[in-house]
């Protein structure tokens, strides 16, 4: 069984060691290849190549500046607390950058005097229909599909609507109260598994519809991909 434990601030994403401003439009910068449907302006999210070195870009403790603090959706498992950013930190990210720094598999960050080891969601590892991201992923065991889009039924958590699973997103989707929790309209999260059928192929989610299944290559840095940090602190 999951449970939600409620939303909350803490901490703070640092650049060269000063906190960097909160994402207010949290989708891709750039729409120039890609465009998640006309009307919307470019994101503001954190770009990796302003300073393409994770050295210079850390989880931190909690800024003054309100508009500066990271939000995080808590959960707990039957072994685990979890708190899942609200949105993606940083865009032009490789998955291969993450793993490099030791973020999809995990490594201790301390954040406000507490250590949690920082690491990716667990979103699925191949299409349940071939090449169609809308289909999903094959297995809804991950903790993409069970705790974002809400498999697990839990309690107090938004649930995607048909339209967040549709084949077409707008303002109404951006609005719902599913998006406005996690964020993920307009841009994709990495995800810790490996695409099953292919060495460098990664797999993401997000973008298109709340349960979209989507590939990349593992080094490639892109606008529409980005890195969403889970903090874990493993149950005695």
């Amino acid at each position: 069984m999951i449970e939600f434990e409620g939303t909350l601030e803490l901490g703070g994403f640092y650049r060269d060691g000063e906190a960097t401003r909160r994402s207010f439009r949290p989708w891709l910068v750039d729409q120039a290849a890609v465009r998640p449907y006309d009307g919307l302006p470019n994101g503001d999210i954190q770009c990796f190549t302003d300073a393409p070195d994770l050295s210079q870009w850390r989880l931190g403790a909690t800024p003054d500046d309100v508009d500066a603090r990271l939000r995080w959706i808590a959960v707990r498992t039957a072994t685990s607390r979890l708190l899942i950013s609200d949105r993606v930190l940083m865009v032009y990210v490789s998955w291969q950058d993450l793993a490099d720094a030791g973020y999809v598999s995990g490594t201790d960050v301390d954040i406000d005097g507490i250590r949690y080891t920082c690491r990716l969601l667990d979103g699925g590892n191949d299409f349940e229909v071939a090449e169609d991201g809308f289909s999903g992923a094959a297995s809804t065991t991950n903790e993409w599909d069970q705790i974002v889009c809400n498999g697990a039924g839990i309690e107090t958590l938004p649930t995607p609507t048909e339209s967040d699973v549709g084949r077409s997103i707008g303002d109404a989707v951006l609005e719902d109260q599913h998006n406005q929790l996690w964020n993920w309209v307009g841009v994709n999260s990495w995800v810790a598994q490996p695409f099953m059928h292919r060495d460098t192929a990664r797999c993401c989610r997000g973008f298109s519809s709340a349960n979209f299944f989507y590939l990349n290559t593992f080094d490639h840095r892109h606008e529409d991909i980005g890195w969403r940090p889970v903090l874990e602190q493993k149950l005695a």
